[in-house]
């Protein structure tokens, strides 16, 4: 059984996809945040994720994403 309000590495990864393809690599925090709260909303059982869990998710997602926002710059301006 999977446990409640629990995102996997690969529904991480998507998540962040999402959020760059409709709104680019270059949010900053508040905007990234609000865009993904809308997202949870759309996840089952996420719409009453309790407050820490949201802010623990939030936290790693935030860092995944300039991960990969940071990666992907670095490899277009290697390509200028």
């Amino acid at each position: 059984m999977v446990a409640p309000y629990r995102l996997a590495d690969d529904h991480i990864d998507r998540l962040i996809q999402i959020v760059r393809d409709e709104s680019g690599d270059h949010l900053a925090r508040p905007e990234f945040t609000d865009v993904m709260l809308k997202l949870f909303e759309d996840i089952a059982g996420f719409e009453t994720l309790p407050t820490a869990r949201s802010r623990k998710y939030l936290k790693l997602l935030w860092l995944r994403y300039q991960i990969v926002c940071g990666a992907s710059s670095r490899t277009q301006a290697r390509h200028k």
